[in-house]
């Protein structure tokens, strides 16, 4: 028998209490500030400003305002200081007082998100009801007090204004959190695109906007980049047993009578973070699954097609089960339960079949592709002997099937084939593509293999007549030879003189300003005659190069015409606020630099403004030099094969 007494005990909460709600699960910017827009959506606002920080430190912010109901002074204390509050009550259908939203509070914790990335809120709010203002912070330090409270410590109020008929026109509510503890300030665009992974609101109400640094969070992916979109993609026989479509997005009913709404998409390429790979699960518009492939494990049809896949699916009774199933953080779904169980296998039948499909159509895409590929190389192929011809044709056909082979990876082994072929190399192996499976990968890899040694081939023949080229150059300036044809050639060909300048070409909307510049600098006389004023351009970077007579002793008059020539181009270039180009570069070439100290100083000063020279047998002699440095890179890629070693030897 239990005696009972008139003596209570009282239950009191330690005041740290407050780490074990789950705020270390909002340690990043995109999911503390999630919370505060899910109080806007349920304060009826209509439009969220969040503003993120120019700075970390001590002076650092991150803003949410919103102008939705705000608060009154009483609701402040009766239901955002109250811990566990629940909006809903009892009721999972539960909606907002002015729009009928489907509200999304549920926990009752998720105003402390903010402790995620802060140690102080600042909630500064005004009510649309009675035009009350009520200011005041909240400070980790002070909530995790050393001590047990029943009632909780009291919250300073910073300001409070009394109901005004006035003031309700402005309300709403502002939400600042200070004192930010993040090591990195976050990127507007990936905070942005983050936010609406987040959330499906801004599609599902157009009556809710949510702005980043002023501008609104984007609503769809690019439509460029995606490959096929379920369910507009089916075709007639694919479409699944009761499936219609709204609006783009699929419905189906599960077994259990639950409804659910989704969309998946494949992209061309691979999407590059594997976090955003998979089908993220929503309820009443917000996230409650991060992305995953609904337990899904290996032996897939298509398995490779995760790599290209996401989505959404819109499962709201997920969150009006009189069971919570979401997480505190909204990252995960408890998958053990019933009524979660039969998502998640309608999940996984969809995406399978989804994966065979994206498989099927994939190749048909590529096929259809490499038949006009082909076609484009008939002129090549039209060349080869009668017998050759299909042989060929096959192989390339073959290259589609190849996993991961991307349309430009098709195109460039495409050629490396056709060359292989022509140039005599391979063709039994070619042959064998033909006829067998390429999806193996072994006779592609050999096919690439070659082909790098072939590219490596042709670059080095390249390179090695620029090296036979530059040296005939230079024994033309050591007799003293430029003629005429020989300076047009260099003008023409100005990555004869340094690899460098390969990308270089001459800049002919200038010719104005560089006539006026020589004019400008007195560049006239017989000590300027035969040179080669050249100037060269490759995307903002602008060249100017002066080629003086070779065997010409160059003076201090020499040296600052040329300057005064760089620096008159310099200026108009600058002034033209229009112009492409942001940096001008001079070069002269001239002989005998190093016979006056006093040219020598003047030189190592004009460098600093980025204005060199060089003489003659210099410049043929970095060229040299610098080529066949290339050209031993080159012969490293294949150390065994005897074209390029030969080519290697016979380059000096």
């Amino acid at each position: 028998m239990i005696r009972r007494t008139q003596r209570t005990l009282r239950l009191s909460y330690h005041g740290r209490i407050i780490d074990h709600l789950g705020i270390q699960m909002y340690q990043s910017p995109v999911a503390a500030v999630a919370e505060i827009v899910t109080n806007s959506w349920d304060a009826d606002a209509e439009n969220v400003w969040i503003e993120l920080p120019k700075e970390l430190g001590a002076d650092g912010e991150i803003s949410v305002r919103d102008d939705g109901s705000g608060m009154t002074f009483a609701e402040c204390e009766e239901r955002y200081l109250r811990v566990g509050w629940q909006r809903r009550g009892n009721n999972p259908d539960e909606v907002t007082l002015r729009k009928g939203r489907p509200v999304l509070g549920r926990k009752g914790i998720g105003k402390f998100a903010g402790f995620g990335i802060a140690r102080r809120i600042r909630v500064d709010t005004t009510s649309w009801q009675t035009g009350e203002r009520t200011v005041f912070e909240l400070d980790l330090d002070r909530l995790r007090a050393d001590e047990y409270v029943a009632e909780g410590g009291e919250i300073p109020v910073e300001e409070y204004q009394g109901p005004w008929q006035g003031r309700k026109k402005d309300h709403g509510t502002l939400v600042t959190l200070r004192d930010l503890g993040m090591r990195r300030r976050p990127s507007r665009n990936a905070f942005a695109a983050a936010m609406a992974r987040r959330f499906l609101l801004t599609e599902r109400a157009a009556d809710f906007r949510v702005f980043v640094n002023k501008k609104r969070l984007p609503k769809r992916e690019a439509a460029g980049q995606v490959q096929f979109s379920f369910p507009a993609d089916y075709r007639q026989e694919e479409i699944p047993e009761g499936l219609t479509v709204e609006e783009g997005w699929g419905v189906e009913t599960l077994p259990g009578g639950q409804e659910v709404r989704w969309r998946i998409l494949f992209y061309r390429s691979p999407i590059d973070v594997p976090e955003l790979r998979g089908i993220s699960v929503f309820a009443k518009g917000k996230l409650a699954q991060t992305p995953f492939f609904f337990s899904l494990s290996g032996g897939l049809g298509g398995q490779h097609g995760i790599e290209y896949m996401s989505g959404q699916v819109q499962a709201d009774y997920i969150d009006s089960l009189p069971d919570d199933l979401i997480a505190t953080e909204r990252q995960r779904i408890n998958w053990e339960h019933e009524a979660a169980t039969q998502l998640r296998n309608w999940g996984q039948e969809r995406v399978q079949r989804l994966l065979r499909i994206w498989q099927n159509r994939r190749n048909e895409d590529r096929l259809r592709q490499i038949r006009d590929r082909v076609s484009e190389f008939e002129p090549r192929i039209g060349k080869l002997e009668r017998s050759e011809r299909e042989v060929v044709r096959r192989a390339l056909t073959g290259l589609v099937q190849v996993p991961h082979m991307e349309d430009e990876d098709v195109t460039n082994v495409g050629n490396a084939l056709l060359t292989a072929w022509e140039q005599g190399r391979l063709h039994d192996l070619i042959d064998q593509i033909s006829k067998g499976d390429t999806t193996s990968g072994g006779g592609l890899l050999a096919i690439l293999g070659e082909a790098e040694v072939l590219t490596a081939l042709n670059i080095a023949e390249a390179v090695k007549t620029k090296i036979l080229t530059v040296g005939g150059l230079k024994l033309h300036i050591e007799r003293g030879e430029l003629e005429a044809a020989v300076r047009d050639y260099i003008a023409k060909h100005p990555w004869l003189i340094s690899p460098e300048w390969e990308t270089y070409r001459v800049e002919k909307r200038l010719s104005t300003v560089v006539r006026e510049a020589a004019k400008a600098a007195n560049l006239t006389g017989v000590d300027w005659d035969k040179r080669v004023d050249l100037v060269l351009a490759s995307g903002s970077h602008l060249l100017v190069l002066e080629f003086m007579r070779p065997g010409l002793t160059v003076d201090y008059d020499h040296i600052e015409r040329f300057e005064h020539y760089v620096r008159t181009i310099v200026t108009r270039v600058r002034a033209a606020t229009a112009s492409p180009f942001n940096r001008v570069t001079g070069c002269l070439v001239a002989d005998k630099l190093h016979e006056d100290s006093t040219i020598l100083s003047k030189l190592e000063a004009m460098r600093r403004e980025e204005m060199y020279a060089q003489d003659w047998p210099m410049l043929f002699e970095r060229a040299i030099a610098q080529w066949q440095d290339f050209l031993e890179a080159l012969a490293a890629r294949a150390p065994a094969d005897e074209r390029l070693q030969a080519l290697l030897g016979t380059s000096t």
